[in-house]
């Protein structure tokens, strides 16, 4: 009973301190280009979510894409179409509903920017739950309760989940693949079945959430694969499991499977990857990892630590408990290689599961040594991790983006609320989602080009300046 309050308090101490630090990180601005597409989603309702409607036929999706995707003349107008169309997949950037299930009923509960980012910060808090009780459950004991101090400071005080309290589904993302990753620990463990069915569902959860999933089904089925004799694995396991997948998919999003909608969003990545030279940005390899790990310095020396410590001792029992967070983390970091930013919501599927692995061998060293040292070290690398996260959060503050807010003011005090405009593509979003009535084109650049222009009628051009310049045009034609 003592024990247990102990824990609690622990916890309240931890959420504490997350809610302390998370409060400088949280914008107060408007939404910018995928929040605003995401809050957009959110008022289309479950319905729409759920069933994928409306949205282009596989089909004409294939035919638009190839007929205009690969010319960036006419990307501008293959976006204005589809969002014209209402595509529900579209808003949703081509990712999953799980999120957008969250997001609807909180959006309904606020009109404020910042209120409803601050309500996202319920789901790392159940990502902290899932690894707190986690590791209690995984490992238990002495060694447990040590693992879910470390694993939960290292989680909750870094900058990739104190950083990422935008609108956008990675976080949940991330609390799905850390449920997987444990049940897939649990099912190394004790070799019951059960646990594997577990993982699949969890699996599920993320399908429907990020098209990045087949990384943890990759994860899953080599880590079966690794556990075949202790599991007995056969076709009839294989089979089932498939079977719980799928049925899984197929309560949370018919769509996927119904409609293809999934093929939709790997489509879309191969897209990116082939035609889009710097779809994320134009950082490079190198200044994306510099930005990570100078950002969490003392993170990073843990987890290069932990895998040093996994790698050479031996006698650490719980290896057996850990390879999935390791397959999966590094899986994660081969195939987002290519998402150059610093962003630290693009670090979320994979960060999670390199910081529970690091809080779990670091635990395991430390349960081997003396109570108050190991007392002494696990309190030490908390509060490095606060500190460091403290002053991280003091050198990024999120801000507000003033040059779009002073966008909308202007479109207020034209009268434009309902206008055909010429804005450029990165307003777009923006402007769509805070006058829906607005008909508008993007153009690309710092000035609309003459094609651009011609394009269709429009009563106004916004233009990329500081401040911000509106210039009324009368141009023959009919806005579509």
């Amino acid at each position: 009973m003592r024990a247990g309050i102990k824990y609690l308090l622990l916890l309240v101490l931890f959420l504490t301190g997350f809610l302390w630090l998370a409060r400088k990180s949280v914008s107060t601005g408007v939404f910018g280009y995928d929040e605003s597409d995401y809050a957009f989603d959110a008022r289309l309702g479950w319905t729409a979510n759920y069933t994928d409607t409306p949205t282009l036929p596989i089909t004409d999706f294939l035919r638009e894409g190839l007929g205009r995707g690969k010319s960036a003349n006419q990307r501008e107008a293959l976006s204005e179409s589809i969002r014209k169309s209402n595509d529900v997949i579209f808003y949703r950037h081509w990712h999953g509903p799980l999120y957008f299930y969250w997001l609807i009923p909180a959006a309904a509960l606020t009109h404020s920017e910042h209120a409803l980012r601050t309500l996202s910060l319920f789901i790392p808090i159940v990502s902290f739950i899932v690894i707190s009780f986690g590791c209690l459950w995984l490992v238990g004991g002495w060694e447990g309760w040590l693992s879910a101090v470390l694993c939960s400071a290292l989680f909750l005080w870094s900058w990739t989940t104190l950083g990422s309290t935008e609108l956008a589904p990675h976080q949940l993302f991330a609390c799905c693949c850390l449920l997987a990753l444990f049940l897939v620990a649990k099912m190394a463990a004790t070799s019951a079945r059960l646990y594997l069915y577990g993982a699949t569902v969890a699996a599920g959860l993320a399908f429907c959430t990020l098209e990045v999933t087949f990384v943890l089904i990759a994860t899953v089925v080599i880590c079966a694969v690794l556990e075949r004799r202790q599991l007995a694995l056969d076709w009839k396991l294989v089979l089932c499991a498939v079977a719980v997948f799928v049925a899984t998919v197929l309560i949370l999003w018919p769509g996927a499977i119904l409609k293809l909608s999934f093929v939709k969003a790997y489509l879309f990545m191969a897209y990116l990857a082939v035609f889009r030279k710097a779809p994320w940005g134009h950082e490079t390899l190198l200044d994306t990892w510099l930005q990570r790990f100078t950002n969490s310095p003392v993170e990073w020396i843990v987890i290069v630590i932990s895998i040093g410590f996994f790698v050479t001792n031996r006698a650490i029992r719980t290896k057996r408990l850990l390879y999935p967070f390791l397959i999966f983390a590094g899986l994660m970091m081969v195939a987002t290689l290519r998402v150059t930013t610093g962003a630290p919501r693009y670090a979320l599927p994979f960060m999670p599961a390199l910081q529970v692995f690091a809080g779990l061998v670091t635990a395991a060293v430390l349960a081997r040594r003396r109570k108050p040292f190991a007392v002494a070290s696990a309190t030490a690398i908390a509060a490095a991790l606060f500190i460091n996260a403290r002053i991280i959060v003091n050198r990024h503050p999120p801000g507000a983006d003033t040059q779009l807010a002073a966008v909308l003011a202007l479109i207020r005090a034209e009268h434009l609320e309902s206008a055909p405009l010429l804005v450029p593509q990165d307003y777009l979003p923006t402007i769509h989602y805070y006058f829906p009535a607005t008909s508008l084109r993007g153009y690309t650049g710092d000035h609309p080009t003459g094609p651009e222009l011609d394009a269709g009628a429009v009563t106004g051009v916004l233009y990329r300046a500081d401040p911000v310049r509106y210039e009324p045009v009368k141009i023959k034609g009919k806005f579509p």
